[in-house]
């Protein structure tokens, strides 16, 4: 396959389309609240940097698997542009993951009435490994 119908095929779909979608709400609801006083511009920048960081690891984890992936034997590696679409998704992924879990440990009310059943969970991981 070429690159455009590896990314049609990882990036296209319902599901596909959700998480993007929730790493751009993540990264929006992130900036909103850590940058409450400041104007609407300043916030929807730092979401857009937010995200584009997201993407950034995206793209150096699609790079570094094409680099592993020539380790394998030739019949068993998938092309390049799989390994890079694949490791696009999953930085989009893991960067999302990252801004939620910061953003849910030092912002208040983050994730608005799930918050306190949030705060609960880490209290009692603190209590556990402290």
């Amino acid at each position: 396959m070429n690159m455009e119908s590896e990314f049609k095929a990882k990036f296209g779909g319902f599901w596909n389309s959700l998480i993007i979608l929730l790493v751009i709400i993540i990264c929006l609801r992130f900036s909103s609240i850590a940058l409450a006083d400041e104007a609407l511009g300043a916030r929807l920048l730092c979401s857009v940097h937010l995200f584009l960081g997201c993407l950034a690891a995206g793209i150096v984890l699609g790079i570094l698997r094409i680099f592993l992936s020539f380790s394998n034997d030739t019949y068993t590696r998938a092309p390049a542009s799989a390994n890079f679409t694949t490791g696009i998704r999953y930085g989009l992924v893991a960067g999302g993951l990252l801004i939620l879990l910061v953003g849910m440990m030092q912002l208040e009310n983050f994730l608005g009435p799930f918050q306190p059943v949030i705060d609960a969970l880490f209290g009692k991981l603190y209590a556990l490994f402290g």
